[in-house]
């Protein structure tokens, strides 16, 4: 803990020595800009699959537009609980089970209690169904495990709801409320994002053998469950403020990560002409801005800036209501991969709340 807080107030070192030596590490000559980066413990939200916790979805930190809309996956899995092993890749009698020597372990048994007897089956004596369980009776089980853990997973969770904004966040996102749709400086949740990948379908998918993940209507084989999913929210000029708050912020850092090489049309904008459709403060219950279609998307083959950034761009961007505005220039600067598929954008620099030690969203 000492060696880590070192790290935090030392914020500022030298780039060089007094010898000039570059004395900055890797990473920080590789992060210019933001070397204390290197130094510090980041937390993120995402939205690629796999992912083991549904808490830490970045859907979850979006505020719904005034109509009550909000970016979410356009279809459901066709069916839900874990899928049984196939009869052909049982294991045949006598061979070794390896799984089950991986699993073996020489602790107890749970005090669990394993009763269960299927509405349709005959009860004995003994209190146990005469027949094995069928389907029906695995899925009920493993829905009724799913709701027990998410209950527990949320009996214990120390993070902020996104949904309960502080007051702070609910005094800001109302700037606009006495104005009009035309005031540049209203920051309030547009209506023109979309959720959008690689076959958005909304599961299970933390990688395991019991996800419940890719079981499209359209999919030709429900039992590959391909977990691997590539999932972003999309918008342009047209789409409004996208408007979401980021909990426990101590270091003062705030980063966004957009892959600018993705180059689709927005199927909500589509045949937009104004911000929000000339609707951002519309809030007719059931005016739902509905894609006109399913967005799949698919990475363009070596796209260049000039393809796919306008000559004109202009980003906006706001920390607690200040906006700031990103020109081109700059933001291509940012543009460059650390590594594959991440690209990232500094939307927060604030050293003193690593100074002051504090907490804020």
């Amino acid at each position: 803990k000492n060696i880590r807080e070192k790290l935090r107030t030392h914020i500022t070192t030298p780039n060089v020595n007094e010898a000039g030596d570059d004395v900055r590490s890797y990473c920080e000559g590789l992060i210019p800009w933001l070397p204390r980066l290197c130094r510090v413990t980041m937390h993120g939200f995402g939205m690629w699959n796999p992912r083991a916790h549904v808490d830490f979805d970045f859907v979850n930190l979006i505020h719904h537009a005034k109509n009550g809309y909000k970016p979410e996956f356009p279809t459901a899995n066709v069916y839900n609980g874990f899928d049984l092993l196939p009869l052909s890749q049982a294991i045949p009698e006598g061979d070794i089970d390896v799984h089950a020597i991986a699993i073996a372990t020489t602790n107890p048994a749970p005090e669990l209690d394993h009763t269960w007897v299927d509405d349709d089956n005959a009860v004995t004596e003994n209190d146990e169904a005469e027949v094995p369980p069928n389907r029906r009776w695995l899925q009920r089980a493993s829905e009724l495990a799913f709701k027990r853990g998410a209950q527990l997973q949320e009996s214990t969770k120390h993070e902020l709801k996104p949904e309960e904004p502080s007051n702070q966040v609910r005094k800001l996102l109302d700037i606009a409320s006495d104005g009009d749709s035309h005031n540049s400086d209203a920051i309030v949740p547009g209506r023109g994002w979309e959720y959008h990948g690689w076959d958005p379908v909304k599961g299970f998918c933390d990688g395991s053998a019991q996800s419940e993940c890719g079981r499209s209507p359209g999919s030709k084989c429900l039992l590959t469950g391909a977990n691997d999913k590539h999932y972003d929210v999309h918008g342009n000029s047209l789409s409004g403020w996208l408007v979401f708050t980021v909990p426990r912020v101590r270091e003062g850092i705030i980063m966004a990560r957009m892959e600018w090489w993705c180059g689709q049309k927005n199927l909500i904008t589509e045949k937009w002409t104004q911000v929000d459709d000339g609707k951002t403060m519309d809030s007719t219950p059931g005016n739902q801005t509905t894609p006109s279609g399913v967005q799949t998307g698919q990475r363009m083959l070596k796209p260049t800036t000039n393809q796919l950034v306008p000559q004109d761009l202009y980003m906006d961007y706001a920390i607690n209501g200040v906006i700031k505005t990103m020109n081109r220039t700059e933001w291509l600067s940012h543009t460059n991969e650390f590594i594959k598929n991440v690209a990232v954008w500094p939307l927060l620099d604030d050293e003193s709340m690593a100074e002051n030690n504090e907490e804020g969203e």
